[in-house]
């Protein structure tokens, strides 16, 4: 059974079921100010939760948030402070841990402080290597080597854009800077302490 008792004055156990120091979920409600402005994340700080802003921390304020995370993602090594993950912008990916459903975790980027395959490493998106077969234009023609009359030389070229199949309902989708899911924006907040009391 875990011991409480080392807890800091002021903070309760944790109740059942009540998320571990460190959970990470997504939060569809608004924090702080307006979008692409620096601010509080009140309210939710208030029940214990905080925005995965990448911000640094004082471990003395977050000691259970520090015990769970450590030094991870900090950038400057140890030191009085620590780092939140910094999730914004970003799909979170479970961790492979020898099931082999990451092809290229061989290239994943360690987090600050981790491994290359554990927990914060970073992966660049990615567009499966794929090939499409088609028919090319003849030249030449009867049974004398040689170009057609009038034929002009093979030129070489790259395939277009995605075209629509005419279906109005179902335009292509095209980005010039990723390959992507349809996706919906929330917010990763991170549990840094038990229900004050």
């Amino acid at each position: 059974m875990t011991d409480f008792s080392a807890l800091p004055p002021g903070l309760a156990r944790p109740g059942f079921g009540e998320p571990p120091i460190g959970s990470v979920m997504a939060y569809a409600g608004q924090i702080g100010g307006p979008p692409g402005t620096a601010g509080t994340s009140a309210p939710i700080e208030a029940w214990g939760w905080m925005l995965c802003d990448g911000r640094a921390l004082p471990i003395y304020q977050y000691p259970q948030l520090f015990a769970a995370l450590g030094y991870l993602y900090t950038p400057q090594g140890e030191g009085d402070q620590f780092n939140l993950p910094d999730y914004r912008g970003t799909f979170l990916r479970g961790t492979d841990d020898g099931r082999g459903m990451d092809p290229d975790a061989a290239w994943r980027t360690p987090a600050p402080q981790g491994a290359p395959s554990g927990v914060g490493s970073t992966l660049g998106s990615a567009l499966q290597h794929h090939a499409h077969a088609f028919q090319q234009a003849g030249f030449g023609g009867g049974s004398e080597p040689g170009p057609a009359p009038g034929a002009t030389p093979p030129q070489s070229g790259v395939t277009g854009p995605p075209i629509s199949d005419g279906d109005s309902r179902y335009p292509p989708g095209i980005s010039p800077a990723e390959t992507r899911p349809a996706n919906i924006y929330v917010n990763y907040i991170i549990k840094f302490a038990h229900t004050v009391r």
